[in-house]
């Protein structure tokens, strides 16, 4: 999904600067990219319109949950009409095991992005960071309606 978007993203001139990283680690106690993260940034995030983090995308059962959290009314109502745009797309439940959660901490909006199958299991599922967590499991065709409904939601809060 990041490097599709990125590619979708490359003439991109709005208004703000998006950054898209790539955390590694939130399961080590220790989440070294995050703490790094934290480090450079130390004193912006109250500059930070958004933070969205996706986490788990792309599983072949069910939709694509987009889970908003302590987004202003203006980029909920933009998020809630692509989400409903989008067949494959859903509201998702909240959670709070992700990479996310660093900047909800640190009083920045989020969406999480991920698999409705996932978050709905996260405590009983045996997928995630085993043998079975595997391209078979993926339906490109979700990374792509996923990395279009960003792409149209930055668009969208840069105008």
């Amino acid at each position: 999904v990041l490097l599709l978007l990125a590619e979708m993203l490359r003439d991109y001139r709005g208004s703000h600067r998006v950054e898209l990283v790539a955390f590694n680690g939130e399961d080590y106690y220790a989440v070294p990219g995050q703490m790094k993260y934290i480090e450079e940034n130390y004193g912006k995030f109250g500059d930070m319109l958004l933070n969205i983090n996706i986490d788990g995308a792309g599983y072949y059962r069910g939709p694509s949950a987009f889970s908003l959290f302590s987004l202003p009314p203006d980029i909920e109502e933009k998020a809630r009409r692509i989400i409903e745009k989008y067949t494959g797309l859903e509201e998702g439940i909240q959670w709070p095991q992700g990479d996310h959660s660093i900047f909800l901490q640190s009083g920045v909006p989020a969406i999480a992005v991920s698999s409705e199958w996932f978050i709905n299991n996260i405590e009983t599922q045996e997928i995630t960071h085993t043998p079975k967590d595997n391209t078979e499991i993926t339906d490109c065709g979700k990374l792509i309606e996923i990395a279009s409904a960003l792409h149209e939601l930055i668009n969208d809060l840069s105008k």
